[in-house]
């Protein structure tokens, strides 16, 4: 099982009926990209989707994390579309 919420920069939200968190990851050249995950209210761990960003380079944390609700909340926002 993955750990998730481990870092103190990590970000949690509700929307649109899904939980996201969003954890920050060192990349190697000190820059900072995120990893995501996605799940539906009332669905089991296991069928949560996970995604990672690798070409971000962004330069704090926060901004790394930022930028992956974003990109979260727009892949929440397809999954709900008619």
């Amino acid at each position: 099982k993955e750990e998730f919420m481990n870092d103190i920069t990590a970000r949690s939200e509700q929307y649109r009926g899904f939980t996201i968190s969003v954890t920050p990851q060192k990349d190697n050249d000190d820059l900072w990209d995120f990893t995501y995950r996605l799940q539906r209210e009332g669905e089991p761990e296991a069928q949560a989707i996970t995604r990672s960003r690798t070409l971000g380079g962004y330069a704090a944390p926060e901004t790394a994390c930022a930028a992956g609700l974003e990109v979260a909340r727009t892949e929440v926002d397809n999954l709900l579309r008619p």
